[in-house]
This record gives structure tokens, sequence and C-alpha cells, in this order.
């Protein structure tokens, strides 16, 4: 590794990191006969702009002889700290450099944190080798489910107790603390940024927020996440009436589940869900598997 240097994203590196992290998960994605999350080098670099904007403390670069070879990006939010993307250039790969880059990332989290955790793409031995090795164990399995755009949804029915409407300005203090409480932490960056940018539901009984669900739109593919709700019912309502918003729009819609939570899985499906791909839920550190009843954020931030 002559010539290898750690260093933090500025803005005049998102071209270069962005290509970076479309090859590297691009390549190992179709090595395993898989679609790409990422389907271009435009998306792949609009991603590394929007983690420069909700973290911009939290992504280093490898760079070897002037050449972007490497990237990594955690987000630290109190006790919790996440981490993803980890992009390797595939010419480059073996030479432990994946390896110096999630030690960074773990440094930049904050000594101390109580847990650390990631999202690993099932299919891809070698970085499951990394992060084991590192100290992080599969907690849970998870399912990366996809619906394609302009699908007929026909979302299922709240009890009749429960409101599902936009959420207002004064309903922000309550999403974030009802966030908190299914991560782990909070996190009202993240918050903001769906309610300012995104879309957003809450489920109201009475005077009492019983879930919400949040989603986004971005080049071409919705996210739907994260989503918590008092019983599996009516997260599926939240999720799917969320969904049919998106998929309306000429979205492909992505999200996030436990892939042991049956009723939700079935619902999705029901739905018109497809398995996009399977993954692992990781930590280092203390802590279990999602709460009940949750869906993640997404790849980065569950």
């Amino acid at each position: 590794m002559t010539g290898l240097t750690l260093r933090a994203v500025e803005q005049r590196d998102v071209e270069r990191v962005g290509d970076v992290n479309f090859v590297a998960f691009y390549r190992v994605a179709v090595a395993h006969g898989l679609a790409p999350g990422i389907g271009t080098p435009a998306e792949s670099r609009g991603y590394i702009r929007h983690l420069l904007t909700i973290d911009p403390l939290g992504g280093t670069l490898a760079e070897e002889d002037g050449e972007v070879v490497g990237l990594s990006w955690v987000h630290p939010r109190g006790p919790v700290a996440t981490i993803g993307p980890i992009a390797v250039d595939p010419r480059v790969q073996g030479r432990g450099i994946g390896r110096r880059l999630l030690e960074r990332a773990i440094e930049l989290g904050g000594r101390g944190v109580p847990q650390v955790r990631l999202v690993h793409e099932s299919f891809n031995s070698q970085a499951l080798g990394l992060y084991l090795h590192a100290g992080f164990r599969v907690v849970a399995p998870l399912l990366d489910l996809e619906l394609p755009p302009a699908a007929a949804l026909l979302p299922p029915s709240a009890p009749r107790t429960v409101v599902l409407r936009p959420p207002t300005s004064d309903d922000r203090v309550r999403l974030v603390a009802r966030d908190a409480r299914a991560f782990g932490a909070p996190r009202p960056q993240n918050v903001d940024l769906y309610l300012t940018r995104g879309r957003a539901l809450v489920a109201e009984s009475a005077t009492t927020l019983a879930g919400y669900a949040f989603g986004i739109g971005f080049r071409g593919t919705g996210y739907v996440g994260s989503a918590s709700a008092d019983d599996p019912g009516l997260l599926l309502a939240l999720v799917v009436t969320l969904a049919a918003e998106l998929s309306a729009r000429g979205l492909a819609v992505r999200t996030l589940v436990p892939a042991a939570d049956r009723r939700l899985v079935d619902g999705l499906a029901a739905a018109g869900f497809r398995v996009f791909r399977a993954c692992h839920y990781m930590a280092r550190g203390g802590g279990t598997a999602p709460p009940p009843n949750y869906v993640l954020m997404n790849g980065d931030m569950m």
C-alpha cells in the first residue's frame, strides 16, 4: 500500500468518490448475478452529495498516489453509530484498504460508543469476513423489498379509531421522540430531512401518536422507512399507503424490513413487493435486533 493515505471527503471529491462507490457495488452484484443497488455513476455521485449534506464529517476516502481507491462513511447518533457505505475499487481489493477504512469509520463514530451497526449484503462473503474480523456479529436477517413503478395498490385499512394524515410542524417533537425510541438514539437531522424533502405519514389515535412512516424519492427510486407503529396491522397500513404515493409518481419503491416479521413481509408481498436482495443486520458492541413493528430507515441509517 505504498502511498496510501486516508483523509476526509470534501465537495471536490464527489465525482471520484461516487465513481468508486458505483464500481465497487456494481461489480460485486453483477458477479453474483444480482441487480446492483446503485444503477448509474450519476446516482452514486448524487448519493455522495447527500451524505455530505447529512453527515459532512463522516466521510473518509483512501487515496493512493493521488487516485481515490476507497471510501467509508459513518453516521454518529449519540450512543449509536451506523456505518455505510464502505467500498474499495475492485482493482486494489484484498490489500487491507477496506480494513483501514472500517477502522477509521469506527474511530470517527466515537470512542466508547455502545453500539456500531451496519447492513451487509448477504451475498458478499468477502465483506462479511472483514466485518466479523472487526468484531461485528450477525444480529438479524433483513429483506430489501422492491415495488415496481405505477403499481396498483389497495392499502390495507387502518383501525377505525386511527387517522392517517400528513404531519404538521406541531408533530415534529413527537416524531423525533418516537423515532428515537425505535432507533435507539435521537436523530433529529434525519427526521428533518424527511419532513422537508420527503414524504411522511402519522397515525393518530385520539391525541396519541400511534405510528409514523417516512419516505423519499431519489433519482427514480423511492425509499420507505423508517416506520414504526403500535401494532403490525397499523405498520403495514402506513408503509403500503406511503409506498402507493411514491409508486404513483413513477418511482420503484424500496423498503428494508426484518425478515422474521412474517406479517409485514407477507403483507408487503401481497401488495406487490418482491425481494430485491437479502441482507444482514450486523452490530458491534451491545444491543439486539430491530424492535417489533419497525421498518429501517435505509441501509446506512437503520
